[in-house]
């Protein structure tokens, strides 16, 4: 009977909702790239992929939205840095989500949260369905992501309070939300120990004539974080499974995308630009070296895009540390080349410039392939301490945040 009800008054729903959705039409959006940092060193790496609150209605920028809102709430519980990468649509549903994430390579991040369900409650889609296509989303993740990577499957907040659905049809999406959201609970409750659920919760009444407030935000990026902070030091101090070796084919593969991403940005062999210029300067002033770069490795060489104190525009790859430092994800720091076997032979060390000093950062494309590095050094060797990590990452977003942002001359 309850099924009968809910085909029988669906259709009335989609047009409610469709027509509801014509409140939207007025409230302010982000503009800006859909990613958010918060500062730290040895970064979580999160995805939030999803609908509604994801969207980041009411404000003007994803830094003031859920994603930094959750950058900033993870890094208070860790200690960390959290980079996020958002993938949002408002249109998106379970069943719809597998397709935004085409192209998208899901080991790079730690954690992705699923914030789903509204459209689905709304618009009264069967529980079956819900099950059925949830549970096709967390297989596919699972398959695609590392073992340690969490998945977590935020609740279908409260229906009502999205202004445009406070009425009385939205007490049947409401109910329909909750049915929803016990649905999910017992699936992720069969689902691999990867999947946890974060149930909703209310969250502050923004201020009068505003959609939604940052504080909203807040309150939804404190719930996830303090499911998410326990799961993510968990797998810190978790003895790690080996990291496979990967096969030549695979190394190719994953050289192709790098090098593709390096041809997409079309940055190689252009002029100097002012925007890079500024960044390399502040780190060789910032950290007191003699030279700094933004590297681009470009083939079989390292191209600089900028360089403060630097001679050449290019050098071999075999050369370079930069290649070195794009092997992971975190600043490399050489203390003193003469002292590691990687490099005490390197032509940079035993000839000019004579490098003994290195610390380095990596630098993303928008794609998030490892296309180069940020980097100061010296002459002299200096301790790793003397080098603030915080720092060289926040200077490396700085040119990421360039990067995804094309410059266009006034």
């Amino acid at each position: 009977m309850r099924e009968l009800i809910r085909w029988a008054l669906a259709p009335a729903m989609r047009t409610w909702a469709a027509a509801s959705e014509r409140g939207f039409g007025d409230v302010p959006m982000p503009t800006d790239a859909p990613q958010a940092h918060s500062a730290g060193i040895d970064p979580d790496r999160i995805l939030i992929l999803g609908s509604g609150l994801a969207v980041g209605r009411g404000v003007v920028s994803h830094n003031l939205a859920l994603p930094g809102s959750l950058a900033r709430a993870l890094s208070a519980q860790t200690g960390r840095g959290v980079d996020v990468d958002l993938i949002a649509n408002s249109r998106m549903t379970v069943a719809t989500a597998l397709l935004e994430l085409t192209g998208v390579r899901l080991t790079r991040f730690e954690a992705i949260v699923l914030v789903l369900g509204v459209n689905e409650a709304v618009n009264l889609v069967s529980a079956r369905a819900w099950r059925r296509d949830l549970a096709n989303l967390l297989r596919f993740l699972t398959a695609s992501s590392p073992r340690s990577t969490r998945i977590i499957v935020a609740g279908i907040q409260p229906i009502r309070s999205i202004p445009v659905f406070d009425s009385r049809l939205g007490n049947l999406a409401d109910h329909h939300g909750r049915l929803l959201n016990r649905v999910t609970v017992r699936l992720v409750a069969d689902s691999s120990d990867g999947v946890a659920f974060v149930p909703s919760s209310a969250a502050p009444t923004p201020p009068p004539g505003r959609y939604r407030s940052t504080d909203t935000y807040a309150h939804w990026a404190d719930v996830l974080a303090s499911r998410m902070a326990p799961l993510l030091g968990a797998d810190r101090v978790a003895t790690p499974d080996a990291e496979p070796v990967p096969s030549d084919d695979q190394a190719r593969a994953k050289e192709a995308r790098r090098q593709l991403a390096v041809d997409q940005l079309g940055i190689v062999d252009t002029p100097p630009e002012e925007r890079f210029d500024r960044i390399a300067a502040l780190a060789r002033t910032l950290f007191g070296t003699q030279s700094a770069a933004l590297t681009v490795i470009d083939g079989d060489r390292q191209w600089h895009k900028a360089r403060i104190c630097v001679a050449d525009a290019e050098s071999p790859r075999s050369n370079s540390f930069c290649e070195v430092t794009i092997t992971g994800t975190a600043a490399m720091v050489i203390p003193d080349a003469l002292l590691d076997d990687r490099f005490r032979d390197n032509p940079l060390v035993v000839g000019e410039p004579k490098i003994r000093f290195y610390a380095g950062f990596p630098i993303e494309s928008p794609s998030g392939e490892l296309i180069g590095a940020l980097c100061v050094f010296d002459s002299e060797p200096r301790a790793a301490g003397t080098i603030d990590l915080v720092l060289l990452r926040e200077l490396a977003l700085m040119v990421q945040r360039e990067l995804a942002s094309p410059f266009t001359a006034e």
